[in-house]
């Protein structure tokens, strides 16, 4: 019988080798983990980006409107209405259209003289279509206009509402001519009726 010579058993692994194949083992584990989860956070759909905060509100259409002499002042009736059977309530929205950047435009004196009635739409006034009859502002028992009194300084692109009361004309006049200084008038404006609350 032959002696059959088996090879050399290999040596002992070190220490070194022992810990050499699970650390391995483990990087591969982690690194699978690492782009499952990666591949689970792209496949996630995102939440879409919350929308805007709400536009602002259109500004309300006008019943007629003119520019002034100044080429960038947009003058609008946007109501005149009847606010008692003597009265109209006539209210005007004044937009500065000049560019971007441009300096503050003074409308302290646009729209009445200087003095106790600066600030108003003392001189705005109303014409039958005749131009019969005209109706200028009211005022109160220390001779004040009625309605608003604004001297700031209008900035580019702003729109400020303006208003004041004025003696109603007759039942049948259902149209009137708004005169503004300085600007072509504003013809054939319709007299409203404000709806009142009914209890």
């Amino acid at each position: 019988m032959t002696d059959t010579q088996l090879p050399p058993a290999p040596p002992p692994p070190s220490s070194r080798q022992r810990w050499l194949l699970p650390a391995a083992g483990l990087t591969l584990v982690l690194a699978a983990l690492l782009a499952i989860g990666a591949l689970r956070r792209s496949d996630t759909p995102r939440p879409a980006p919350a929308p805007a905060g709400p536009a602002a509100p259109a500004p309300p259409p006008v019943l007629a409107e003119t520019t002034g002499e100044e080429g960038h002042l947009t003058i609008g009736v946007v109501s005149l209405d009847r606010v008692a059977a003597d009265t109209l309530e006539l209210r005007l929205a004044v937009t500065y259209t000049a560019a971007a950047g441009s300096p503050a435009l003074d409308i302290s004196q646009r729209f009445s003289a200087d003095g106790p009635d600066r600030g108003t739409l003392a001189e705005v006034y109303l014409a039958d279509l005749s131009h019969e009859h005209k109706f200028f502002v009211l005022r109160d028992g220390q001779n004040a206009p009625l309605g608003s009194r604004d001297v700031t300084p209008l900035a580019a692109g702003e729109r400020r509402i303006l208003w004041a009361r004025y003696p109603a004309p007759g039942e049948e006049d259902l149209e009137v001519v708004v005169h503004v200084p300085h600007a072509d008038p504003l013809p054939n404006v319709p007299v409203g009726q404000r709806p009142t609350n009914t209890p």
